[in-house]
């Protein structure tokens, strides 16, 4: 058995595969190569549509045969970060919509319609790319893993695969699967939407079903609690408490290499790889303000909890890299540049008042090197330790003497940026 390198796969990258049995029907149908088509959203996850509908998986779990094929691809013209991040945001969005096999299927004849909210593969990875203006092929609604794969906007890179030995492989199925389970309990919820209202196709539809109909609400708090869905972050917590826990993580047993990888891999991805939990605590909360349901209030909880577990696992791996290999965090750690514009792409979303406040900064001064809040100089770049309890989503700031000790007289914890070494070549 096989599985993908995991560091070999960047956010956006596209995955193809060609497996014996149905998918070698697809590839006479279309007359390709590949027959399957999945799309990377951070280190090690990347997300799909099978017959199960769409869900979000890990690439460590995804074994193949040794004579099975896998290939890699991506954009030819590197997209910017903010806008590779609403590719992502766009395909997470679609978790829990079903699958459309009808429309799979019309994809090799003449008839291409109806054009549904329902995915398949291809279909699901054209039209989150096009949500952000890059037309990989010309019908994202009805395209083909072939259509994408020979798109001119890609290019094919090396597929770095390693061996997955027999041990490891009976490991693994030996071990419960959480995707399974989160994906189970949010069939469980989606379907219970359903029951009001069968458009509902993603958790978005589900928010705006609760804030047109009230009557859906008990429905869909009594399937959030039965379902097991507000408790799914449980067992990773129980299974890891070590990446949770300060000082737990010196008293496993087990390689330091790979403490030492896991660490690199939670720093490098600090802010941007679970922004999504930030973004729609915010968004939740806003919503509960004008249309007050039980559901919305559990969801608030919910997030709150994964905002605040997420801290913890970065600040866990960030000691401990600080104290066994202080260079790996200064090579590794992500450190958003306050003012930039990935940076607002994010606090637009996160702290809106924040970022008109500094935008002002900005513009009054003719300079992006001021204080984020007053505009003053000199000022320096600090990430936020706690901001989970004071500024949920926001990675960094740069401020000026004066609103550092403001700041941290509201209790915001504040660490300088660390300073950057260039990782080695290879």
């Amino acid at each position: 058995m096989k599985r993908i390198k995991i560091d070999s796969v960047e956010p956006g990258d596209i995955l193809f595969t060609a497996r014996p049995g149905t998918s070698k029907v697809i590839r006479i149908a279309t007359h390709g190569t590949v027959s399957h088509a999945m799309i990377c959203v951070q280190h090690g996850s990347f997300i799909d549509s099978t017959m199960d509908g769409v869900q979000a998986r890990n690439l460590q779990r995804e074994l193949f045969e040794d004579d099975e094929k896998v290939f890699h691809f991506r954009l030819k013209e590197p997209p910017s970060r903010e806008v590779l991040s609403k590719v992502i945001d766009y395909a997470r969005a679609e978790i829990g919509a079903r699958y459309s096999l009808a429309e799979a299927i019309r994809t090799v004849s003449r008839t291409r319609k109806p054009r549904t909210r329902r995915l398949f593969c291809s279909r699901l990875v054209a039209r989150v790319y096009r949500e952000v203006g890059i037309d990989l092929v010309p019908d994202a609604d009805y395209c083909s893993p072939e259509d994408l794969r020979v798109s001119s906007l890609l290019e094919e890179v090396p597929t770095e695969t390693e061996t997955v030995s027999a041990e490891e492989v009976e490991w693994w199925r030996g071990r419960e699967n959480p995707i399974s389970a989160t994906h189970q309990a949010q069939n469980a919820v989606l379907d219970a939407a359903r029951s009001v209202d069968p458009g509902v196709e993603n958790f978005n539809d589900l928010y705006s079903l609760l804030a047109k109909r009230p009557d859906a609400d008990p429905v869909i708090a009594a399937a959030l609690r039965q379902s097991g869905y507000l408790d799914l972050w449980r067992t990773e917590v129980d299974l890891h408490p070590w990446r949770y826990v300060p000082g737990l993580i010196d008293k496993i047993s087990g390689s330091s290499e790979d403490l030492r990888d896991y660490c690199i891999g939670t720093v490098r991805e600090a802010y941007s790889g679970n922004i999504r939990f930030a973004v729609n605590l915010i968004l939740l909360r806003a919503l509960h303000v004008r249309y007050p349901r039980e559901s919305l209030r559990l969801e608030i909880e919910l997030y709150e909890t994964l905002v605040r577990n997420d801290q913890k696992r970065r600040e866990v791996a960030y000691k401990w890299l600080s104290d066994h290999y202080p260079d790996d965090l200064k090579r590794h750690m992500e450190q958003i540049e306050p003012h930039s514009a990935y940076w607002y792409s994010i606090v637009d979303r996160v702290e809106p008042h924040l970022a008109a406040l500094s935008r002002h900064a900005v513009e009054a001064e003719g300079g992006t090197n001021v204080c984020s809040s007053c505009g003053d100089e000199p000022a320096l770049d600090y990430r936020l330790v706690n901001g989970a309890e004071t500024m949920p989503g926001v990675p960094s700031l740069r401020l000026c003497g004066d609103c550092i000790e403001i700041r941290r007289g509201m209790g915001n914890v504040l660490a300088r940026f660390l300073p950057a070494i260039d990782a080695p070549e290879g």
